[in-house]
């Protein structure tokens, strides 16, 4: 066993007698003073500024004490790279700035052996899945094998040296970002309150910080879970495998999912078979979230089970339960857990989006706000939600101008006002904001297949698809399980002129997420590809769909207004036009032409007919 297998084995005994020894690392997070994106002398992007208008600006924070160590995310990042690269030397540990400022939670009394024991312990339980062995052996080979040069372990890995280099950078990001959050649970200086956002509370905020509980317990992370072993309900001892693949699985899809700390399945399988109290679990693993489920095997249907809990309070959250037809059982595996992790995601950040509304009005902090954003962006979004949603993404981004989430959340809620709304009022301007923040968040997370597909939305709107299609299949072979990546990938279709391959590729992102906030954006997907393809009935079936699911998204309203009017429906085309004014009192003819992704004949041909349509319906040429 080498040094590092070794010292993940005895991380966990280490940690445990150092918690005691812990301090609560105050870190101060610098704020640029620029309000827009400037090249700073690394070259890299500082925080980007908001096209929002009429908005109000965000108060700025309060400055750090000089008895606090400032210290921004690219300086921690640098520390754990430089705290990995010197793993084999104590001497060299023992000056690394983790331990001489006392971040990530050590104490200044804490020495190399605990430097160590976190680092491994960080190993193991982010890579410890089978889906990132991978990066778990270039960490191993590259940090605990002190003769191998880089170009050696990528020759023993079988891989190409630039790929070697990629795997490298986005398991040692990875590390530093999950590091950070685990630091960032001490306290940490807060801002002043939005002066238009929720989280508004007075003026008497400023200067507070948030602080860990009163007892002293040390605090879970935010989106911490422990996915039980399901339960095998009146199946044979033959079904077990696949039942208990189905935890191993989902637990490695929860993983993946952007800031989700999911407790091992090692460590879950021996609560196997166990009396279950979600709030002693939740204790003993450090977790706010426990899932528990199990399957019941008949002879031609498979019926799923699951119920999300909070462990602090015992109280179910979510629960789902649906029946699939016998299949392929790796197939079946798959797609259940695709379907179950995704739903679950969306849940854990309502959950603590409340819980932060509730538990620290007013002391959010970078993490916080993010969470704050997405919740409102998976709520029947809207052109007002949309907008809503970039406030806290943009408050996150002043605290933390590296949050990779953040950064994404910017660039989608601008996207949402360009693309999807037909709304904005200077759409180079959040056009050239989103592609700015899009490009900081590859930078910073270059295999985030999220970001590609982010920026996959960029290129569309800046009308050069065959970029953005290559950005969507790019995203799906990073995550092949990604439905909105599939969604978008139909979306472009009709816009280089292949309607006829739109459902394909939709269907795909509602069979891989069934139940997801943006059902009502894939209906009308494929709605729009009918019309364009003269089946308006058909079209009108699927938009009516996208209005029930979603009735706040003005551009629907409009497109379906179209469809009734070609149908020969004027009066009801009237009433839906009146509905999405309401919503979009902007829209025009001519803001939905100027839109038109693509210059290819056969797309711009066939959104004649909306045109037509829309002035059928009484929506204004502009």
């Amino acid at each position: 066993m080498n040094s590092l297998n070794l010292a993940i084995a005895v991380g966990i005994p280490i940690l445990i007698g150092l918690s005691a020894a812990r301090g609560a690392a105050l870190i101060s997070i610098p704020v640029s003073p620029s309000a827009t994106y400037a090249e700073n002398g690394a070259g890299r992007a500082a925080q980007p500024t908001s096209h929002i208008p009429n908005s109000t600006p965000v108060a700025s924070i309060a400055a750090p004490t000089a008895a606090v160590p400032a210290i921004g995310y690219a300086e921690f990042a640098a520390a754990v790279k430089d705290a990995l690269r010197d793993f084999r030397s104590p001497d060299l540990l023992a000056r690394n700035r983790l331990l001489r400022d006392g971040l990530c939670n050590l104490s200044r009394s804490a020495g190399p052996q605990e430097l160590k024991a976190l680092l491994c312990e960080t190993v193991g339980t982010l890579f410890g899945n089978a889906r990132d062995e991978k990066l778990r052996r270039i960490l191993e080979l590259t940090y605990s094998e002190p003769f191998l040069k880089q170009q050696a372990v990528a020759d023993r890995l079988a891989l190409s040296f630039g790929t070697y280099r990629r795997h490298l950078s986005n398991a040692r990001d990875r590390m530093a970002r999950w590091l950070w959050e685990t630091s960032r649970l001490a306290p940490i200086q807060s801002e002043l309150p939005l002066a238009a956002g929720p989280t508004a509370t007075g003026a008497g905020a400023e200067g507070k910080t948030a602080t860990a509980p009163a007892n002293g317990e040390p605090v879970s992370p935010r989106l911490s879970i422990v996915v039980l072993p399901f339960l095998n309900i009146g199946g044979s001892a033959e079904d077990d495998p696949f039942v208990d693949g189905i935890t191993e699985t989902l637990t490695t899809d929860l993983s993946r999912c952007s800031g989700v700390f999911a407790i091992s399945r090692n460590t879950a399988f021996a609560y196997k078979g166990k009396p279950i109290d979600a709030r002693q679990i939740g204790r003993e693993l450090g977790v706010r979230y426990v899932l528990e489920g199990s399957v019941q095997n008949t002879s031609e249907r498979i019926r799923f089970n699951a119920q999300l809990v909070d462990a602090e309070s015992g109280g179910h959250l979510w629960a789902e339960r649906f029946d699939k037809q016998r299949a392929d059982l790796l197939d079946m595996q798959d797609e259940v857990t695709t379907r179950l992790a995704r739903s679950i995601h969306i849940e854990m950040i309502a959950a603590e989006s409340r819980r932060a509304a509730r538990e620290r009005p007013g002391r959010l902090d970078a993490v916080d706000h993010t969470l704050l954003g997405w919740a409102a962006w998976n709520r029947n979004l809207s052109l007002d939600s949309a907008r809503q949603a970039r406030r806290f993404f943009e408050t996150a981004l002043r605290l933390d101008e590296h949050n990779v989430e953040a950064l994404i959340g910017f660039a989608n809620s601008h996207m949402w006002e360009v693309n999807m709304s037909y709304a904005s009022d200077d759409r180079a301007a959040q056009i050239r904001a989103a592609e700015t923040a899009a490009k900081e968040a590859l930078v910073l997370a270059p295999d985030s297949a999220e970001a590609h597909v982010t920026y996959g939305t960029i290129l569309y709107a800046m009308r050069v698809p065959e970029r953005a299609l290559r950005e969507f299949e790019f995203a799906i072979g990073l995550d092949a399980n990604l439905a909105t990546a599939h969604a978008y990938l139909g979306q472009l279709k009709f816009s280089l002129g292949r309607a006829p391959d739109t459902r394909a590729h939709v269907a795909e992102a509602m069979r891989l997420s069934p139940r997801d906030p943006f059902l009502f954006h894939w209906h009308f997907f494929i709605g729009v590809a009918d019309v364009y393809l003269g089946r308006v009935v058909h079209g009108i079936e699927s938009l009516r769909k996208s209005v029930e699911i979603n009735p706040n998204w003005g551009l629907s309203q409009f497109v379906l207004a179209a469809a009734l009017a070609l149908a020969g429906l004027l009066t009801e085309a009237a009433e839906v036009r009146a509905v999405g004014r309401g919503l979009v009192p902007n829209f025009t003819v001519a803001r939905f032409r100027a839109g038109a992704a693509s210059d290819n004949p056969i797309y711009l041909a066939q959104r004649e007919h909306f045109y037509r349509g829309l002035r059928l319906a009484g929506v204004p040429e502009g």
